[in-house]
């Protein structure tokens, strides 16, 4: 239980932070994106989004206009470094040292930092009321984090060089890949603990690589 009030405590200064920007990356606003309807290129434009109307103005030429079909589906993406904080709130171990793997909740807090592409999709829904503007938000990240959190040390996790069970401070590092549907962000991750405490030497998870699911709140 104090790992997971430690993990919504990050969660929530991450949200604090946050709440500084004017857009969050997963909603559609006013920006630079590449623009496309099916059957032509992308093309580089800043779009004003409007309460009831997107418009595209372009950028990529002088004078060039921007031809758009009424009724068709718009679509928009754009790249950015995307910088979150990060947490694995299960890390699988594979055997170590004829230890049984294992699966963690431990608490620990990072920082990613990565490539990020967002895809924006505009649909025209027609309702009772009229058409109306529906958009369909999907994002991918890779990059890499590192951060701190503990690992619980104990005579069976040191090959019983050691008689004390406690709570050691790890380092970790690691690169992650991570989906975003809407505001949600989950991914995958790979990464490596280094205790450092006096028993790094004999803790059979040094530097071992983790395999976990990730949780992140974008922050930038």
């Amino acid at each position: 239980m104090k790992g997971i009030f430690i993990w919504l405590s990050l969660l929530v200064v991450a949200i604090a932070c946050s709440t500084t920007k004017d857009v969050p990356k997963y909603e559609f606003g006013d920006d630079v994106y590449k623009f496309k309807q099916r059957g032509m290129p992308y093309k580089k434009v800043y779009v004003n989004v409007k309460k009831d109307t997107v418009e595209i103005l372009p950028l990529s030429k002088q004078g060039e206009k921007i031809s758009v079909t009424p009724g068709k589906d718009e679509f928009f993406y754009r790249q950015t470094l995307d910088v979150d904080v990060l947490i694995a709130p299960f890390k699988f171990r594979p055997s170590s040292a004829g230890f049984p793997r294992q699966l963690n909740y431990s608490f620990n807090g990072n920082i990613f930092i990565g490539y990020r592409v967002d895809k924006f999709r505009v649909h025209l829904k027609s309702t009772p009321n009229g058409t109306k503007s529906v958009v369909n938000h999907r994002g991918i990240s890779v990059g890499g984090f590192g951060g701190l959190g503990s690992a619980f040390i104990s005579p069976w996790t040191t090959n019983y060089q050691t008689n004390d069970e406690y709570d050691g401070f790890v380092l970790t590092r690691g690169l992650a890949i991570m989906g975003a549907i809407n505001s949600l962000t989950v991914g995958f991750g790979i990464g490596w603990d280094y205790l450092t405490d006096r028993d790094k030497n004999i803790w059979i998870y040094q530097n071992k690589p983790w395999l976990g699911v990730t949780l992140s709140l974008n922050i930038n």
